[in-house]
């Protein structure tokens, strides 16, 4: 099932860097802001999880115990653990819901996700107002569930649930 999923994230990513291309004039992601990973709720499948927990795996020990305490201090829709000194700790093996964010997106015929930070003046800010994006958002549903309803790599959950807090 490995082997599986990476061709699938090399499937995905390769759409998502033409996504991120076609829209890079709306989106400022920049290092150290972390406005996406401060609050959330981080779904993601079992095969997320164990491929998640395996760059955990490769960290060096003073990582670890930071991610470890910060696993002991998360709360429910809080600050994602794996988040250390404003940078993803576990970049390479981040979940969908990581991946994807940055980008506006359809999730239904006329519902529009945009990435949490267009509230703070951020991704998108400039052609959404009130509720509204004024372009063509990306048509395809870049939601964990959509793109995963039709794998085999497990239930999804929250990660908090996942680590039982």
């Amino acid at each position: 099932m490995k082997e599986n999923f990476i061709s699938f994230l090399n499937s995905l990513d390769k759409r998502l860097t033409d996504y991120f291309d076609n829209y890079k004039s709306y989106i400022h992601c920049k290092a150290g802001c972390s406005a996406c990973c401060e609050k959330g709720d981080y779904p993601l499948s079992q095969t997320e999880l164990e491929y998640l927990m395996q760059g955990y795996i490769e960290l060096g020990n003073e990582i670890k115990i930071l991610v470890q305490k910060n696993i002991e201090n998360m709360e429910k829709g809080g600050k994602c653990p794996f988040l250390v000194d404003n940078k993803c700790s576990v970049y390479k093996y981040r979940p969908i819901v990581c991946r994807v964010h940055g980008l506006a997106y359809m999730i239904k015929e006329d519902l529009v996700k945009v990435p949490y930070c267009v509230n703070f003046g951020k991704n998108y800010s400039e052609v959404y107002k009130e509720g509204y994006i004024n372009i063509a958002p990306i048509t395809e549903n870049l939601e964990t569930w959509s793109l995963l309803k039709e794998t085999d790599f497990g239930e999804i959950r929250n990660l908090a649930d996942w680590l039982n807090l």
